[in-house]
């Protein structure tokens, strides 16, 4: 008598509820949410920036200045393509922390350009001093713009 072969499982099964290859309900933010959730949170980054340079005392070596321009391009460089890059890798998580700590990501990541201004000095020590509010900020406007993003339900999608 021999003993029989074992049983390989089902495998694993989707818990979500949606069978493979059927679309799933996508979260979807228009331009107008897109120019909230990224170009108001930059403008008030380089308004803090271009205010702060004016305060007696804090720009004395002239190291907030070379920042304004430099956040300017990091916002283009990274800014755009990164919440861009987000919001379509999230599309499908409907959960709307999901879509901040994507773009506080993103925004810290605006910190590091500070180095390009030259790694002599203090400059290092100001990769927090733009990282950190950007990212902030750039949370807080995604935040806000929520409430102009939809729901697309699976049954109106045409392609991705």
């Amino acid at each position: 008598m021999t003993t029989p072969a074992p049983e390989k499982a089902a495998g694993r099964r989707r818990r979500s509820g949606y069978a493979a290859g059927a679309s799933r309900p996508r979260l979807r933010l228009g331009a107008v949410g897109w120019t909230v959730s990224w170009l108001i949170p930059t403008a008030l980054m380089g308004a803090i920036l271009l205010g702060l340079s004016f305060l007696p005392g804090l720009d004395g070596e002239g190291y907030l200045t070379p920042l304004i321009p430099l956040l300017a391009a990091a916002a283009v460089v990274v800014g755009i393509p990164g919440t861009l890059l987000v919001n379509w890798l999230l599309r499908h998580h409907l959960n709307p922390v999901a879509h901040v700590l994507g773009y506080v990501l993103v925004g810290l990541l605006y910190g590091p350009v500070v180095l390009f201004a030259g790694a002599g000095g203090l400059v290092p020590m100001l990769i927090p001093i733009v990282g950190f509010p950007a990212g902030v900020l750039l949370g807080l406007g995604r935040w806000i713009a929520q409430s102009l993003a939809s729901v697309e339900p699976p049954a109106e999608q045409t392609s991705e």
